[in-house]
């Protein structure tokens, strides 16, 4: 029977380290942020959909705003299920989210 031997063995390695430096491109030279110019998503039209759109859906809100009733120990369904409150309110709104898809995928 042969005994297995318990040495260690270590491993030398003769290369020098190199220390590597960060990559820099050769053609990105020192230069100031005027000359790079930066191309905006929107521009003034979309900003000006996104505004009207935003008119828009205040005026719907403000067309549902309301409901005191004069006396309050009458009721008068006229006033809180009107057709502006109802039927205009909620379409101006509508109207004015879909102007503001239209600004946002607007070219």
């Amino acid at each position: 029977m042969s005994k297995k031997s318990n040495k260690k063995k270590i491993v030398v390695s003769t290369e020098k380290k190199v220390k590597l430096a960060p990559a820099v491109s050769k053609k990105r030279k020192a230069s100031t942020t005027s000359s790079i110019q930066k191309e905006f998503v929107f521009n003034q039209s979309n900003y000006t959909f996104v505004f009207i759109g935003l008119a828009l859906i205040a005026l719907g809100m403000m067309l549902m705003m309301g409901g005191n009733m004069p006396d309050s120990n009458t009721w008068d369904e006229g006033l809180i299920y009107s057709t502006r409150r109802t039927l205009i309110a909620p379409i101006v709104i509508l109207a004015g989210l879909g102007v503001e898809v239209y600004a946002i995928f607007k070219k």
